[in-house]
């Protein structure tokens, strides 16, 4: 079991940071590690051999579901949260009674780690994750339009703007004209503060 747990957070770990590189499948990589961990968190509870540790791990594992559902963007950031609280009161509540302390360090880290990502402002989170390490950025003009998105969101619309013609020029280079079309309609929304959606 401990085996599994290794591997899972191993394999978690690993798409974490190919992502800092917008390398593709980051996503696929860190479901993997973190259904590994799942596994062995709910086997490790339902059969009692460590309960202490099965809800730890589990805390952890929603923990880093967190982070990843932070990362992506994806939907039910608020849900993921609630959960990961919730099952972390009961991991500490075990805690307490069995004064197994060691057992709080792994999901203390990763809770760390989430709540650092989760505080974090949108645009500065998307430009650490997909802009600042992308091996593609000087070809990634969807990336660019992504970003000028949350500089918007943000208030910074020099910088959206700025971030909107890269994406536009980019886009003209490499030929896509619906890209091209998409962008524009993005920019003319930025310049008019009218920007609502981003779809």
């Amino acid at each position: 079991m401990k085996n599994l747990l290794n591997v899972g957070s191993i394999i978690f770990f690993i798409g974490f940071f190919i992502k800092f590189f917008h390398i593709h499948y980051n996503a696929v990589v860190m479901l993997a590690g973190l259904f590994m961990l799942l596994v062995a968190s709910l086997i490790a509870i339902i059969k009692k051999e460590s309960v202490v540790n099965g809800w730890a791990n589990l805390a952890a594992t929603f923990w880093l579901a967190l982070l990843l559902f932070t990362t992506k963007f994806y939907p039910f950031v608020p849900v993921v949260l609630t959960v990961a609280l919730v099952v972390s009161i009961v991991g500490f509540v075990t805690i307490v009674r069995t004064k197994i302390w060691k057992a709080s360090v792994f999901p203390a880290i990763c809770m760390a780690l989430a709540i650092t990502f989760y505080l974090m402002p949108a645009d500065s989170k998307y430009h650490l994750m997909n802009v600042c390490w992308n091996y593609e950025i000087d070809t990634d003009f969807a990336t660019w339009d992504k970003y000028s998105w949350f500089l918007y969101q943000n208030g910074k619309y020099e910088e959206a703007l700025d971030a909107s013609s890269r994406a536009l020029r980019i886009a003209s280079e490499v030929g896509d004209t619906e890209w091209e079309n998409f962008i524009a309609d993005h920019r003319s929304r930025i310049e008019q503060r009218s920007w609502t959606t981003f779809r």
